[in-house]
């Protein structure tokens, strides 16, 4: 008998650990400390990154909007056109949406934003849900890509309106912005290409990496943090699959990231990138780790962003 009130005690322990470490995770997860404009141009140029976000405001036509998601909360962004000087022989607009990651907002995302433009591309930055200048009220959270993919979809039908119909279309997306991307691009039937950089395969693949790293037992803390995101914030991590939407995906995809990513093991760069059936190329840069590729390796960037574009027909 006492043998057993000791066993129950210990697994009511246990339950009531996993719950706070769970309950932790979760709120972690849909309420990050996101960052500010200013803080993420300032991590940008500490890196000693060649581009300073902010020169891709100068000289160009910016213009800013408010697109009201179907969820009931505003998004915030800017459309920077592209110098008028430049154009291409078909005589046709080209645009990018740039997805920015988790904790982060466009301001990171024009660094990537700077290099279209040398390609004479019109750019489309905005902040997610909970992030940036996008609306964080009450009921807004962030959810790693299953309300942003929705977002995605939405705000890219509403920013056509402001294009010529025949305007070529892209996206570019970095972490939970790939992601997103991912999962969007299959209902963006008028897309021309995707890239994606250092993108989770899964939202579960991600987390349970993230609870091995902190040497936290991923069973059953992940199964007690999915059901607090379902009933409290109505989101389900096993929803979040970009894997799966990439099966669906019919446009060309470039796959980049940095070789020595942990935060999003570079290995999850395979799971994605196998499940493209084919116009498909992948890049890995060298000792690079998450979402600095682009920092520490920006020529390089370049040259493979602009070989991918020219190999299918973009430019």
């Amino acid at each position: 008998m006492a043998a057993a009130i000791i066993i129950a005690a210990v697994l009511l322990l246990v339950l009531a650990l996993s719950y706070f470490v769970a309950n932790m995770f979760a709120n972690i997860v849909v309420h990050p400390n996101v960052h500010t404009y200013e803080y993420s141009r300032d991590q940008v140029l500490l890196h000693h990154c060649s581009i300073d976000p902010l020169i891709v405001l100068e000289g160009h036509k910016v213009e800013e909007f408010t697109y009201h998601s179907e969820f009931g909360y505003d998004l915030r962004g800017r459309i920077i056109r592209a110098d008028e000087k430049v154009s291409f022989p078909d005589g046709r607009q080209r645009t990018v949406i740039l997805s920015h990651g988790w904790t982060s907002n466009h301001i990171t995302m024009l660094t990537y934003g700077k290099l279209y433009q040398e390609l004479g591309f019109n750019i489309v930055g905005y902040d997610h849900r909970y992030h940036g200048r996008s609306d964080k009220g009450p009921g807004t959270h962030c959810t790693m890509g299953f309300y942003e993919h929705k977002d995605l979809i939405g705000l890219a039908n509403y920013v056509r309106q402001f294009f010529p119909e025949d305007t070529i279309w892209g996206i570019q997306g970095e972490s939970m912005g790939s992601a997103t991307a991912m999962m969007a691009a299959p209902e963006i039937p008028w897309l021309s290409f995707v890239v994606e950089d250092c993108g989770y395969s899964s939202m579960r693949k991600e987390m349970s990496d993230n609870l091995r790293s902190k040497h936290l037992p991923v069973f059953p803390i992940l199964n007690i943090g999915n059901a607090i995101l379902k009933k409290r914030y109505k989101m389900d991590m096993d929803k979040v699959t970009p894997e799966k939407s990439v099966e669906r995906i019919d446009v060309p995809m470039l796959f980049c990231q940095g070789d020595h990513d942990t935060f999003v093991p570079t290995r999850f760069i395979y799971d994605v990138y196998g499940a493209k059936k084919d116009k498909k190329e992948m890049h890995l840069f060298k000792d690079s780790e998450h979402a600095e590729s682009i920092w520490d390796h920006t020529d390089e960037y370049r040259q493979v962003l602009k070989d991918f574009l020219k190999k299918y027909g973009i430019i």
